[in-house]
């Protein structure tokens, strides 16, 4: 059976700094990674995660600035960047407020994001290992169809004209 989390279904939760809020659409079972939508809509600092390497994708809205341990950094939408989770990261959204895939992992777990579009006959299997986020269009996985910001969890073939951010999570 598919899995798919619904992102409107999930109840946002403040960072854990306080600056903005998140919807965690999946959690590994024994905590070594997490997938999280996140809206950056002021200015201000990002919380810390000592220990873990995070994986920032901004999937909707322009680009966001970060300074990350004192360097400028631009993300721009739909490139992932990473940087480690312990760093002093601070946001700004010169453009207006963006939305952001947040892949938050322990170093034991190497994590990729992949943003790929599929065609009318393209088919995309999902391991065990992955997820897709859709981003754009609509998606199927079986019976299931999934729209805007749903969460396909693996495994799963997913088909339909749309654009995804595939979420990859290997453990080493």
């Amino acid at each position: 059976m598919v899995s798919i989390v619904r992102s409107a279904d999930v109840a946002p939760q403040p960072w854990a700094n306080g600056g903005g809020t998140t919807r965690e659409l999946l959690r590994a079972g024994d905590g070594a990674w997490r997938i999280s939508l996140a809206g950056v809509d002021t200015d201000g600092p990002f919380s810390t995660f000592p220990g873990l390497h995070r994986l920032l994708t901004v999937v909707d809205g322009p680009v966001l600035a970060l300074v990350v341990d004192g360097v400028e950094q631009v993300v721009e939408p739909r490139r992932p960047f990473a940087f480690d989770g312990g760093a002093q990261v601070v946001a700004s959204v010169p453009e207006g407020p963006v939305r952001v895939l947040n892949v938050i992992a322990d170093p034991a777990v190497d994590a990729f994001v992949t943003v790929l579009e599929l065609g009318r006959t393209s088919l995309l299997p999902l391991a065990e290992d992955q997820a897709a986020l859709v981003l754009q269009g609509r998606a199927r996985a079986g019976d299931a169809e999934a729209s805007a910001h749903d969460l396909v969890v693996g495994p799963a073939d997913v088909t339909g004209r749309c654009t995804l951010a595939v979420v990859t999570l290997q453990r080493s």
